[in-house]
């Protein structure tokens, strides 16, 4: 394993030195990103609010893009143009008639962040670059869409060009630098194309030595301007069984190391607000990873796109992963000090920050959506099962939750911090032997526990080994319980769902070639217990189609999908549904990761497995080098990203009348009603025409609910239907 990193360290560093060496000439500023802290960077409240205006269709292959930075406060000329060369861009903007200026005027009225500050004025300046001082100078008109030669002196909006560079993966031009003060201190990012960016921001101290197993401490203040241009640590992860791919890209991304000093996020944003100026909503994202790998920086969670076309503020985070994250409290130990459930904690005490701080940014604490995928989905649902957190965030996205995966018991999650504890050479109880213990050997002894655990627990999967456990303290019931009883965040806003072949994603793993049909029964053991197959195979509904080439591997992929998934999330929607509208989904169209080869999932197959819903919500599609997001892929991702910045604004997928943004011009959106959730199972079918669907696997997903039963029922001592 170390060498493993030590490799991809290395290529990373290489890579990094290639691309900022060739990019010399290709660079709009002519310089090598060093990545370094500029002196000369504005206060946003000097600026006193400017907005990223880019007409955005997040399709590659349109390299004509109308980017534009709007310093909202009226200004007279000179003034307006001083606020454009302290920003790095004093620039021409060349208004090629009426026709340029038009698009001007149309980007304007349909850029959320810049509509309100803009509808108050009839003109709006742009800048010439005729030097000298004039009595008159050059506005456009919003009315006629002409340019008129008016004195230099009226208070008016103003436009500058944004020359800079989309951000690319192993490229960032961050020569754009503007400074934010907030109520932790004053914190310097930069800019690109579609966001501004304050990357590597501590919301926590550091959890090494005596804060190693303990609750997150809130990170004192900045003494000093914050360096926000780089991204920081990812958490310290194993690879698992998952291979080698989170790891690369975790690397590759960022070029930083792993650490335990890795409790930091990052906020992107399209807007950041003067006085008075409205707030934007804002979307927390918690990655996936089984909780043992990804951070909150990879590639894939390149949120430009939907922060400049969504009109929203994305902050992704790193929380502690593995055994650092899930070690449950010995009996003997004091709670205070091993409380349990630190990843969950980290989460919330990154909801506080946002709290405290997001304002700044221009974001909204009001108005906070909460959204993840696999185990970030998996938060959600511990989110929402823990009083603490329900004050902070409004609304949730839940992709792809193992839904069927309870959270742990108590004595589950004892017996793997034994077995971890044993591994790391260390007494059960002797946790300052453990916090002794190098980075590399905690890392070791996980994996050890992991496959001891799962050796215990044949029934779970090692993509979810370390998880939440009721503690009850912070979760005091199992999900499902709390459904039951109305005990979870019924005032939270949900919509969630899953991908169309969840499952398939493990088929490679397990199943390398096509298996005979014969081998059904060892191939379902993967998903049920022995008995349990059995029982499987004696019904209608999970019988292999003796026609189909491939019936193993697929019965394999349709069986962990409804079991783990689809069946459950249906189950406890229409309990859900009683109280407070939730919105389901499937995607039937996804992209494949990048650096995976093709294999069973591969987009060339149709299949649509866990994690191929990635790059659409985000529509990061082109943001590794070589790959390209046009055509249908663009589309699809225009109308994923407009339903959930919609949901984000709203609490509801379906734009509203007056809602600003472009959601009300997309006819893929427009087009269709989403219907919220009840007994007909009425789910979204996200394709690049979707439609509502009712009744999916209905027969199938019954018989689950009534006979064959779940999980979250039968490994949880005292929950029932």
């Amino acid at each position: 394993m170390t060498l493993l990193k030590t490799i991809f360290s290395a290529v990373s560093a290489a890579l990094v030195l290639s691309v900022q060496m060739s990019s010399i000439d290709a660079a709009p500023t002519g310089k090598i990103n060093k990545r370094l802290l500029l002196p000369t960077a504005p206060l946003a409240s000097d600026v006193n609010g400017a907005h990223l205006l880019l007409k955005n269709d997040v399709d590659s292959g349109n390299i004509i893009k109308n980017a534009y930075i709007l310093p909202s406060q009226p200004r007279d000329y000179y003034s307006g143009m001083t606020s454009c060369l302290s920003m790095g861009d004093g620039g021409y903007i060349y208004i090629p008639g009426t026709s340029g200026a038009t698009q001007l005027v149309d980007l304007l009225n349909n850029n959320s962040p810049a509509q309100a500050e803009v509808s108050a004025f009839s003109q709006f300046w742009v800048y010439n670059g005729v030097p000298g001082v004039f009595s008159n100078c050059l506005a456009v008109n919003k009315n006629t869409g002409k340019t008129d030669w008016i004195p230099c002196s009226t208070k008016l909006p103003t436009v500058c060009f944004n020359s800079v560079m989309r951000r690319v993966l192993l490229f960032d031009d961050t020569s754009r630098q503007v400074k934010v003060n907030t109520p932790v201190g004053q914190i310097q990012g930069w800019r690109d194309q579609n966001a501004f960016r304050f990357l590597g921001i501590p919301y926590a101290e550091p959890p090494v030595q005596q804060l190693r197993w303990a609750a997150p401490v809130a990170k004192a203040p900045f003494t000093s301007t914050w360096d926000a241009i780089n991204y920081k640590h990812v958490c310290p992860q194993t690879s698992q069984d998952a291979g080698f791919v989170p790891l690369l890209l975790s690397y590759l991304e960022n070029g930083a190391t792993e650490d335990e000093d890795c409790l930091n996020l990052n906020v992107y944003t399209p807007s950041l607000k003067g006085t008075g100026e409205a707030l934007l909503p804002v979307m927390f994202y918690i990655h996936g990873g089984g909780f043992t790998t990804y951070s909150g920086s990879v590639i894939i969670f390149e949120p430009g796109n939907l922060v400049s076309r969504g009109g929203v503020v994305v902050v992704t985070i790193n929380y502690r992963l593995g055994m650092l994250g899930w070690m449950e409290s010995d009996p003997a130990w004091d709670r205070n000090t091993v409380p349990g459930n630190q990843a969950l904690r980290d989460q919330i005490l990154a909801l506080q920050w946002v709290q405290k701080n997001i304002a700044s940014f221009g974001g909204d604490p009001n108005r906070v959506t909460v959204f993840g995928e696999s185990a970030g989905a998996t938060s959600i649902r511990a989110l929402l099962s823990a009083p603490s957190a329900w004050g902070l965030y409004q609304s949730v996205i839940g992709e792809s939750d193992p839904i069927n995966i309870p959270f742990k018991t108590p004595q589950s999650a004892t017996q793997i911090g034994a077995y971890f504890m044993e591994a790391l050479g260390c007494g059960v109880t002797d946790l300052d032997c453990a916090r002794s213990r190098p980075i590399d050997q905690v890392l070791t002894a996980q994996s050890t526990a992991n496959s001891k655990a799962l050796a215990d627990d044949k029934w779970t999967t090692w993509a979810l080994v370390e998880r939440p456990t009721i503690d009850g303290d912070l979760i005091p019931s199992e999900f499902s319980e709390l459904v039951k009883t109305n005990s979870y965040n019924t005032k939270a806003n949900i919509m969630w769902g899953t991908v169309h072949d969840e499952a398939g994603l493990f088929v490679p793993e397990y199943f390398p070639n096509v298996v005979p049909i014969a081998n059904v029964s060892s191939a379902l053991e993967l998903v049920f217990s022995a008995n349990r197959t059995a029982f499987a195979l004696s019904s209608k509904y999970f019988q292999p189609d003796p026609t189909d080439p491939d019936a193993v591997r697929n019965m394999f992929t349709r069986a962990g999908t409804e079991y783990y998934f689809f069946c459950p999330l249906r189950y406890l929607s229409r309990k859900m549904t009683k109280t407070k509208n939730t919105y389901n989904f499937r995607f039937n169209r996804g992209r494949d990761t990048p650096l995976v080869g093709a294999s069973y999932c591969s987009a060339s197959t149709g299949r649509v497995c866990h994690s191929a819903d990635i790059q659409t919500v985000f529509a990061s599609g082109a943001a590794v080098p070589g790959f390209s997001q046009v055509g249908d892929d663009a589309r699809f991702a225009r109308q994923v990203v407009d339903r959930f910045t919609t949901f984000a604004k709203t609490g509801n997928p379906n734009p509203q009348p007056g809602q600003q943004g472009v959601e009300l011009t997309n006819p893929d959106v427009t087009g269709v009603n989403w219907l919220p959730y009840d007994d007909t199972n009425p789910i979204m079918e996200l394709n690049v025409q979707s439609a509502m669907s009712s009744n999916l696997e209905n027969d199938a997903c019954t018989w689950i609910d009534n006979v064959f039963l779940y999980d979250f029922w039968l490994e949880i001592p005292g929950n029932t239907p």
